[in-house]
């Protein structure tokens, strides 16, 4: 005899079941993964990242991860890592061992990506290892210091050695006259000089760039040279060996400016200033940057010799340049840090190209005097971009 559930009772029970069916199911909406902060370290270490569902768990269920290269590549940087997460009610989560492999090179942050997928959905977390190596000694020889060509951990990606006997044209191009063809007469900065493409203001001699500021009659000429439209840089480490001119009201500069100047102009396109120099300080040289910032900004350090001054011999001007950050070096010493930190129209995470000149007089540096000695010139042994 079969019994009949009278209607009124099984309305009463349809919640409490359907709630039972119900908590039998996770209802996950994602993970959240939290990182330590990842240093490299000098040998292998193993790092925990922890992994918590965002959701309610009532039944024990099972998630894939894996490691994927970025920047940071297998058993040079990272180990391969894959493998399956069981997660439990009650669990607060649960770990992933990452092996982290280290050395003692130079290095810069380096990415590589946690993937975890639950039923056929995938999510993905950067993780950035941290280089906590010391720029390598620079080295010297009887013009000075120099860096190596070759640095164990970096790519070489783009070189001048100015071995040629004319400059490379495929990668720079000349600025000529004092601005006023761009309605920036002395170039925005009141300097004096006009630019030349002419062999007494811009030569290659002896696998070395030389820029000569001259003076002649009541003017001075100068040259100034671009990489624009040719070669675009984006992070790395850049060195450049240079030897710089003295006197009062000379202005070499090593620099760059954001490949998006033409459409958004300056600062909004930002500026870095890898070395200037003022010629009445011939001892001390300046590392800044330009930007936007609810109009024109700046942030800037210098760096002093102690007992010579730049134009006796050569030096290594550097620039470690990653996403968010910027750090200036004078013969692999650091003299100043930029970052990202509390800016909304950060310029510095796009492509730039280099600018060379020396400039004569300006606002900064004051106008030549009758100390200041003619010709002077800016000597440049090589540019290296490694990645």
């Amino acid at each position: 005899m079969k019994r009949i559930i009278p209607l009124v009772l099984f309305m009463t029970l349809f919640p409490f079941l359907w709630n039972c069916a119900k908590n039998t199911q996770n209802a996950i909406q994602g993970f959240k993964i939290s990182v330590p902060e990842v240093t490299e370290g000098n040998s292998d270490h193993i790092v925990q990242i922890t992994v918590v569902p965002e959701g309610t768990v009532v039944t024990a269920f099972d998630a894939s991860y894996e490691i994927v290269e970025g920047s940071a590549r297998f058993n040079k940087d990272i180990k391969p890592a894959s493998g399956t997460l069981t997660f439990k009610a009650g669990q607060s989560g649960q770990t992933i061992p990452i092996t982290i492999v280290g050395d003692t090179f130079p290095e810069l942050t380096e990415n590589f990506e946690l993937r975890i997928t639950y039923h056929n959905t995938s999510i993905s977390r950067t993780i950035s290892i941290t280089d906590d190596d010391p720029l390598e000694p620079v080295l010297t020889d009887a013009d000075g210091f120099y860096t190596s060509l070759s640095h164990p951990s970096m790519e070489l990606v783009w070189q001048d050695e100015f071995e040629d006997t004319s400059l490379n044209l495929n990668d720079w191009s000349y600025e000529l006259g004092n601005g006023c063809d761009k309605g920036i007469c002395g170039w925005g900065n009141q300097e004096l000089e006009s630019y030349t493409d002419q062999k007494d203001n811009i030569r290659i001699e002896g696998g070395r760039l030389i820029i000569t500021a001259l003076k002649e009659g009541s003017g001075y000429t100068s040259a100034r040279i671009k990489t624009e439209d040719k070669v675009e840089v984006q992070f790395g480490r850049i060195d450049i060996r240079a030897k710089l001119p003295t006197g009062q009201g000379l202005w070499p500069a090593i620099w760059m400016l954001g490949a998006n100047i033409s459409t958004v102009g300056w600062p909004a396109c930002g500026e870095i200033d890898i070395m200037e120099m003022i010629g009445k300080e011939p001892d001390v040289v300046h590392g800044t940057v330009h930007y936007d910032e609810n109009g024109h900004q700046s942030s800037g350090g210098s760096y002093s010799l102690s007992q010579e001054d730049f134009s006796e011999r050569f030096h290594v001007f550097s620039l470690v340049w990653e996403q968010d950050r910027i750090e200036w070096y004078v013969d692999n010493e650091k003299f100043k840090t930029f970052n990202k930190a509390n800016i909304v129209n950060y310029p510095f995470n796009a492509p730039f190209y280099f600018i060379l000149n020396v400039a004569v007089g300006g606002v900064w540096p004051g106008n030549p005097d009758e100390t200041t000695v003619f010709p002077q010139s800016m000597t440049v042994d090589y540019i290296r971009v490694y990645h």
